[in-house]
């Protein structure tokens, strides 16, 4: 016994000093010290060694969500795509890695996948508003009918600048600029500096200039830790406390003068700037400033219950800005910030995560009757602007509209600017996203208006916060045409002109030279008609998809005398239509795959060209309103082929067949975007209809007494 006890002990010993001891000891390490950076949001630290965890264990999952999830909050976006993609080829995975994945797959433009993942997202958690939304949304309509003139601006470094405020003359902003002296604190969640903020004294020295920011800035590391000090009071698990609600600093070493006396930049006082973030401001009518800060005041730091600092509102008043004085509604265990003020002061609007909202950061309101009032208890703005993401950095103009930055809204990717009218404080009608190229797939936020059509807004597309001008550009898309006889080429001026779009129409009016004008909407698609007692009618269909400038777009519609036979046929409209009428065919969801149902219908329609050569027919294909239009114009011509693929195969001439496709266009019930709307109302939409061309004359645009 006891030579076995010896032996046992001897492999032990051998065991805990062999190589392979060595490395799981090693890798548990690791596993063990990235799970300390990434609890203490420091995820820079946590992506470096959870690199070397995954290059031995590329299977962890607990690691691959990890690092996931840092290179999102990191805002490296390409990268995070490349490990939820992994995480959601598993057998199993969690519905919160499907909507991180959708998510980051609309980060880098790939928005049909994204919608997809978003449906996918939705069967898992059909309470989430989000993903109907965003399954529901069309993105080539989103900023139709506007054109924006974007610029970047001379105030930026390779640090970070945002949360422009006017104020007198010039422009209060964030940033993380630092002087040349060794930085002494940095956030841990990127290692980059604190926010401070600054003064620009001459809004006319902003100038557009050529970006020379590169990729490879917003990743490039602090080149000298031992300069660096972690700072202990980090900011949440989520970007709700960090240095602004929402949007994160990227790594970078920033060596840039605190006070540019060329541009006349003057960081503020000491009593508003700390050793802490100060970020997003806000102008008081009566001359204070209201501004964000980490909770710390009277050199005190403050944390929640699970040891985080959170965010607080604090107003700078008094001579010079140097009496500072938190707001009523602070909180240690919830965040409070991005203020914005009304015209005349009576209205705060604020981004909060405190309990009781719709999701992760709401919007609120308070009021106050006079400058001496104080201000009543916060309000959440309800779901016409809140959702179960972030709505965060708004902004209120002189004309009531307010201006926000959400992720729970369709958009194009991180945070988009939304806009949406308010009337006795109430949200009148849907949120409008502000399009392309304002937003972009990545963050776009904190707006700031200099007139109607001019300002400023913030933007991380190039890497770090930048601040941008803005100049929206309204454009105008006309269609003119005239209606000319087919055979003598002269223009007709008595002829009936129908522009129809969706389920709307209406006549166009021809002047005596039979040429007619009107306005068109940017990415629409209509039908156009035109038609005359004895002439054949004509039809043209009008796309406006991508159009951005001032455009005319010309159609000239042709109409031919009938003969006797035709006019036979004219006559005879009731019943020819009656004895040729072919149903419609239907297509599951996001197919083109001839359905078993479909078959009665095209075997009948087989049985009609073969018994009448002379019969022509056009394929008319159709989508409901989800996904986005250019992915429903193809869908909807893959279903059109797939009709008249289905009579080739019968024995039909492929050029008695004509294919025509319309996406989403022409729906048959009101299920548009955003109209919640049962399966079996979508259904009806996903269909191809048959327009039968007989002696030369298409029986569809026949109006039968």
């Amino acid at each position: 016994m006891k030579k076995i006890f010896k032996y046992l002990f001897i492999c032990a010993i051998l065991w805990i000093y062999s190589p392979y001891a060595k490395a799981q000891k090693d890798k548990n390490k690791n596993l063990a010290a990235a799970i300390e950076f990434y609890s203490s949001l420091r995820y820079v630290d946590a992506i470096e060694v959870l690199k070397l965890v995954l290059a031995k264990e590329p299977d962890n999952i607990d690691a691959m969500e990890m690092i996931a999830n840092s290179y999102r909050l990191t805002k490296q976006y390409k990268e995070s795509l490349t490990w939820y993609a992994k995480l959601c080829s598993k057998s199993y995975f969690k519905p919160d890695w499907a909507l991180r994945y959708a998510e980051a797959l609309a980060n880098n433009k790939q928005y049909e996948n994204s919608e997809q993942w978003y449906r996918k997202y939705l069967s898992i958690v059909p309470s989430d508003r989000r993903a109907t939304l965003f399954s529901q949304a069309d993105f080539d309509k989103l900023g139709k009918g506007v054109n924006w003139n974007i610029n970047y601006l001379n105030i930026n470094t390779q640090a970070s600048e945002y949360g422009p405020m006017l104020y007198r003359d010039g422009l209060i902003f964030s940033s993380n600029r630092s002087n040349n002296k060794p930085i002494k604190y940095v956030f841990g969640w990127n290692n980059t500096p604190f926010s401070d903020l600054y003064y620009l004294k001459d809004r006319k020295k902003l100038k557009p200039v050529e970006d020379t920011k590169t990729d490879t800035a917003k990743t490039d590391q602090p080149s000298k830790k031992k300069d660096l000090k972690y700072n202990d009071d980090n900011t949440p698990v989520t970007s709700n406390d960090s240095r602004t609600i929402g949007a994160t600093l990227d790594p970078s070493i920033f060596m840039t003068e605190s006070n540019d006396t060329s541009n006349n930049i003057v960081k503020l006082n000491k009593k508003i700037n700390t050793k802490y973030h100060e970020a997003i401001s806000a102008l008081d009518p009566n001359g204070d400033l209201m501004f964000t800060r980490n909770n710390y005041y009277r050199r005190r730091v403050e944390h929640s219950k699970n040891g985080i600092n959170k965010l607080k509102l604090f107003t700078a008043e008094g001579f010079g800005w140097k009496k500072i004085k938190p707001f009523a509604y602070n909180n240690n265990q919830y965040s409070v910030g991005h203020p914005t003020l009304s015209k005349d002061g009576k209205i705060l609007v604020f981004a909060s995560d405190m309990p009781g909202g719709m999701g992760g950061v709401d919007l609120y309101y308070c009021i106050r009757l006079t400058e001496k009032s104080p201000w009543s208890r916060p309000v959440n703005f309800g779901g016409k602007v809140n959702t179960e993401g972030d709505e965060e950095f708004p902004y209120i103009d002189n004309f009531n509209l307010l201006y926000f930055s959400s992720n729970g809204w369709p958009g194009l990717g991180g945070v988009d600017v939304f806009s949406i009218k308010l009337q006795d404080l109430k949200p009148i009608g849907q949120a409008i996203n502000l399009g392309p190229p304002l937003n972009s797939p990545f963050d776009d936020f904190s707006i700031a208006k200099t007139s109607d059509s001019t300002g400023y807004f913030s933007s991380n597309r190039k890497g770090n916060d930048d601040i941008y001008s803005f100049q929206r550009k309204d454009f105008k898309i006309y269609l003119k045409g005239r209606v000319i006889d087919a055979v003598t080429g002269k223009t007709i001026s008595n002829a009936n002109v129908i522009l129809k779009r969706g389920e709307s129409e209406r006549a166009l009016k021809l002047d005596e030279k039979g040429v007619f004008l009107t306005d068109l909407v940017a990415n629409e698609g209509y039908k156009l008609d035109a038609d005359l007692d004895g002439f054949i009618a004509d039809r043209k269909y009008i796309g406006t998809d991508g159009i951005t400038t001032d455009t005319t777009i010309y159609a000239d519609l042709y109409l031919k005398k009938t003969n006797k036979i035709q006019d036979d046929v004219i006559q005879n409209c009731d019943s020819l239509k009656q004895a040729f009428y072919v149903g419609d065919i239907y297509y599951d969801l996001d197919k083109s795959d001839i359905r078993v149902d479909a078959y009665d219908n095209l075997d009948k329609l087989t049985d009609l060209l073969r018994s009448h050569p002379d019969i022509k027919v056009i394929t008319r294909s159709y989508c409901d309103s989800r996904a986005s239009e250019e992915y429903n114009r193809l869908l909807s011509l893959r279903r059109g082929d797939a009709a008249k693929q289905f009579l080739i195969n019968r024995g039909i001439n492929p050029n008695r067949i004509k294919v025509e496709y319309f996406g989403e266009n022409d729906l048959i019930n009101k299920c548009t975007d955003g109209v919640p709307c049962s399966e079996a109302q979508q259904q009806l939409n996903r269909r191809t209809e048959f327009e039968i061309i007989y002696r030369g004359v298409n029986l569809s645009s026949l109006k039968c007494d």
